[in-house]
């Protein structure tokens, strides 16, 4: 745990807006992606997401949403005020244009910030991501009080990657079934991503305010302009495909574009993922 918060601190900076503060990390060259981590996550997991979606080609810029890590949860945090928090950070940057990619609950974020601003987006991709408070399909809610469970302690988390790394995978939404087929790099992709949740707790915050953004005020989509990309697995165990099946919905000239397995995150279909991706930005 020392490790990993050393890391932490040593790994991003924080940026006071005029919208609050928010923790970001920039990572490698060429055109910006704006990336947007899941529960759980933070900077680091936004940059390991990133590296698996697009390679190593793009300047990456990855933020800690609300309450995750180092940024802070304002009183009136809502979906709205996340994206304009992006908006500032990229003044800050001087990057006029991004394409941005959420992940799981990195979504609604991702999405607002697309309608909100879509003279400042290139592009969005939306990965195994949430559309809606809840949808037919999700965990039910004792497995969510489970998960809830399990960040509250950093020793618990440690020891369920360590030793019961396939229960944890499923509780996160990679069934048993895809964990089993995974081949050894995977399963080592698999592992990396657990580790970037050490340390856990300090991610809880977040997961808790991410439901209550969703309940407070719904998603919008309608003013979106630029190419959408929506890549969902249907027996993705933790964020039901209709999550997916609403964006397409709710997103003017969005592609949808699902996988019968992979699970959540699409781990056993990185190569597709980025095949699908580089087929958008050259459309």
């Amino acid at each position: 745990m020392a490790d990993a918060e050393a890391r932490l601190q040593a790994g991003s900076t924080l940026f006071e807006t005029e919208h609050g503060a928010i923790e970001y990390a920039i990572q490698g060259s060429g055109a910006a992606v704006l990336s947007i981590h899941g529960a759980g996550g933070g900077y680091d997991q936004g940059l390991w997401l990133a590296r698996m979606a697009f390679g190593d080609k793009h300047r990456v810029v990855s933020v800690s949403r609300y309450g995750y890590l180092r940024t802070p949860t304002p009183p009136d945090a809502s979906v709205r005020t996340q994206a304009a928090l992006y908006r500032a950070l990229l003044d800050h940057l001087d990057i006029q244009r991004v394409l941005v990619i959420g992940t799981s609950a990195g979504g609604p974020s991702a999405t607002q910030f697309a309608n909100d601003y879509p003279e400042r987006t290139s592009a969005l991709v939306l990965l195994s991501a949430v559309s809606l408070a809840a949808a037919p399909g999700d965990k039910p809610s004792y497995f969510t009080g489970i998960i809830h469970l399990i960040q509250r302690s950093d020793y618990a988390y440690w020891l369920m990657t360590r030793y019961l790394r396939p229960v944890i995978l499923n509780l996160m939404g990679i069934p048993a079934s895809v964990y089993a087929s995974l081949s050894p790099a995977q399963k080592q992709l698999a592992q990396e991503m657990l580790a970037t949740m050490h340390p856990m707790s300090r991610r809880y915050r977040g997961t808790v305010n991410d439901g209550r953004m969703l309940e407070r005020e719904p998603v919008r989509a309608d003013q979106i302009t630029t190419p959408t990309l929506i890549l969902h697995a249907n027996d993705d165990a933790l964020v039901s495909v209709e999550h997916a099946r609403h964006a397409h919905h709710s997103i003017p000239g969005s592609r949808l574009v699902l996988f019968e397995t992979g699970g959540h995150g699409l781990l056993t279909r990185t190569g597709a993922v980025r095949e699908q991706i580089d087929t958008m930005k050259g459309s």
